[in-house]
């Protein structure tokens, strides 16, 4: 076991103790719907599967299983994002009314229900559920092209965008915000379900989405770290996604999945976040 421990991928210690933090904030504060329990053994399954990886790889040592010591820990980002639904609001309840003031009294309205009544057009609908959907997108193209590169780049890029999602997650549990198309009431809340990807966004936001990760967006810094990452290795690709990465900025707002503020807070958040996660980075490679 303790050779294991000690050739733990860098990502792998962070994810464990990321899963271990959260679990014990859960025992401690308690999560909604029962949920502790299965918190609790999501993550043995989780940690097992990375000892599990660890061992196998100490005894056949591919590129394959390389490869998929890296992008497990980044796979479960779907996971943990509504996972911190069931444990926030334990320090502070929900801080939307605040947001709503915060946009009425910057912008003099609120975007995100202003942004579809002006534009309610089908293809500028459908424009938008593919931006938002082309998140994990961004995120697959910046980890292959820093692969692309060499090794060490995709581990480094890899590091930096779960860390900066861990922060992320801490944030949101800490801040407890559910954006517009939660807080909102029917119909102010709705979005014209018309188009494949309208139907597609929806058919995913129905299996995992959840009230929380408002602010600040995690769409907006994730987005801008990966095209960061983008910009470094492959300009030529950077020039190609912005377009996609603009649509997918503008594309939290019209879905009603942020306040404006919230993308504020993302372009703020995003360098902080980055910085951040290369010092933990820097700790973890010792």
């Amino acid at each position: 076991m303790k050779n294991i421990i000690k050739n733990l991928f860098v990502i792998e210690k962070l994810s464990i103790i990321y899963a271990v933090l959260t679990a014990l904030f859960a025992i401690i504060f308690g999560a909604k719907e029962n949920n502790t329990l299965p918190m609790i053994f999501y993550r043995t399954l989780f940690v097992a599967a990375i000892f599990l990886l660890t061992f196998v790889y100490q005894r056949k040592n591919t590129q394959i299983i390389w490869l998929v010591r890296n992008l497990f820990p980044l796979a479960f980002i779907a996971y943990w994002y509504p996972e911190t639904y069931y444990i926030n609001e334990n320090i502070f309840s929900n801080l939307d009314k605040y947001f709503v003031a915060a946009d009425e009294w910057l912008f003099g309205c609120q975007p995100s229900l202003e942004f579809v009544k002006h534009f309610p057009q089908i293809w500028i609908n459908e424009l938008m559920n593919f931006g938002y959907m082309s998140y994990y997108f961004i995120i697959a193209a910046t980890v292959f092209i820093a692969l692309a590169k060499n090794k060490k780049c995709m581990e480094h890029a890899i590091f930096i965008i779960l860390c900066s999602f861990f922060v992320y997650y801490i944030t949101f549990i800490i801040l407890p915000v559910v954006g517009p198309q939660f807080y909102f009431s029917p119909p102010d809340n709705a979005i014209p379900c018309e188009g494949f990807f309208r139907s597609t966004m929806v058919a995913l936001q129905e299996m995992g989405e959840k009230p929380t990760g408002a602010f600040p967006s995690s769409h907006v810094g994730i987005c801008l770290i990966c095209m960061y990452f983008i910009f470094k290795y492959s300009r030529k690709i950077f020039y190609i996604i912005v377009p996609v990465a603009l649509i997918l900025i503008c594309s939290t707002v019209y879905l009603k999945a942020h306040y404006l503020i919230d993308v504020i807070g993302g372009f703020v958040s995003a360098p902080v976040y980055f910085l951040i996660s290369r010092k933990i980075e820097k700790v973890f490679s010792r």
